[in-house]
This record gives structure tokens, C-alpha cells and sequence, in this order.
């Protein structure tokens, strides 16, 4: 799968509705795969970065908002979309509630519409991912910072008299002598 092409999940109990999705989608420059097994679609998801799962709400094995909510303990960046036939507000609310659901295709439904659909998830799947990210990097760096602190007190918080000179320990520790400090401290005693 080329970095530059979104993989999309396709899952739909009837095969000739997911060819079908899944040939347009390809069409659009979208890595696909198709089943009609829910749990097939799930260790794909577990195993691949999914940009997008397109699902059928009424399947047998599993419908659509279970699949949903499994996808989204699994990969919470997955942009999850449904397709059903019969869209009620209790459907609705347990999709969203549930399954994160981030939008509903009415069966049947217009391929050019779908793909409207998926493109939109995609971009959705894009900027989730760079959220992420972020919050990824953020937790990374207070990790990094307060294990430095641990080892290099004042590091990051320096001691200050109260008339906000910063206060420089004489005698160096043997953490400073490794960074080399107690170079440092030497030659602005000699001057």
C-alpha cells in the first residue's frame, strides 16, 4: 500500500454491494479491501493503518454498530461510516454513541455519493491522525522532561534568589562533570 493512498475497509454481508463499493473507491485512488465477514474486517483494522470502514448496518454475525465500536477500541483514528437501509433516531444515537459513527449512507445509495462520503472520512481519518500525533509527542516530551528534572534537578525549573538571580551550585555533581560543566566553572573562576 503506497503511504500516498488511504486504505479503506469495506464490509457488506451482500458481495456484489461490496465489489461494487469497493471498485469505485479504487477508482479514486483508495487502497481497498472488501469482505463480507465482520471479523475478517476487524483483523484487518487490528493489522493495517484503515483510513476508513464502510459498513453495512444489518449484517448477521454482527451489525454494523457493534463493528463500529470494536473499530473504534481498536484504531480510535479509524473514521467509521454506515450504511443502512432503515435510518431511525435509535439507530442514529447508537451509532454516534456507540460506534463514533461519523456519518450514515441511506441505502440504497448513489456511488458518487459514497465517495463524496469517503473522501470526506478520509480527511477526517487525516486530521484525527495529526491530533494524535500531537498529543502522542506531548505526552512523549513531559515523559523526557520529567526524567531529566529526575536526574538534573533544576533543569528545567531553575533555583532563583528572591531577588531573581539564578543561583549556580560551586560544588558539581557527578552528572554535571559528565556534560562537561565543571569546564566550564573553572575557567570563570581563573578570570
Amino acid at each position: 500500500m503506497s503511504a500516498a493512498q488511504p486504505l479503506v475497509v469495506c464490509v457488506d454481508d451482500d458481495p456484489e454491494v461490496a465489489r461494487r463499493i469497493a471498485s469505485s473507491l479504487r477508482r479514486e485512488k483508495m487502497t481497498m479491501m472488501s469482505t463480507t465477514e465482520p471479523d475478517e474486517a476487524l483483523e484487518w483494522v487490528l493489522d493495517n493503518e484503515v483510513a476508513v470502514l464502510v459498513s453495512d448496518y444489518e449484517m448477521p454475525l454482527m451489525n454494523g454498530i457493534e463493528l463500529a465500536a470494536k473499530v473504534r477500541q481498536l484504531r480510535p483514528t479509524t473514521v467509521r461510516i454506515l450504511l443502512t437501509g432503515h435510518v431511525t433516531a435509535h439507530t442514529a444515537m447508537n451509532g454516534i454513541n456507540k460506534g463514533g459513527v461519523f456519518r450514515f449512507v441511506p441505502k440504497p445509495f448513489e456511488l458518487e455519493q459514497l465517495v463524496s462520503v469517503v473522501h470526506e472520512g478520509v480527511n477526517h481519518h487525516l486530521e484525527l491522525a495529526a491530533v494524535a500525533n500531537e498529543r502522542d509527542h506531548v505526552v512523549r516530551r513531559g515523559r523526557t522532561t520529567a526524567e531529566l528534572e529526575t536526574r538534573y534537578p533544576t533543569l528545567t525549573t531553575p533555583v532563583r534568589t528572591i531577588d531573581g538571580a539564578y543561583v549556580v551550585r560551586r560544588n558539581p555533581s557527578e552528572t554535571f562533570v559528565s556534560l562537561g560543566l565543571e569546564a566550564l566553572l573553572e575557567l570563570r573562576r581563573r578570570k
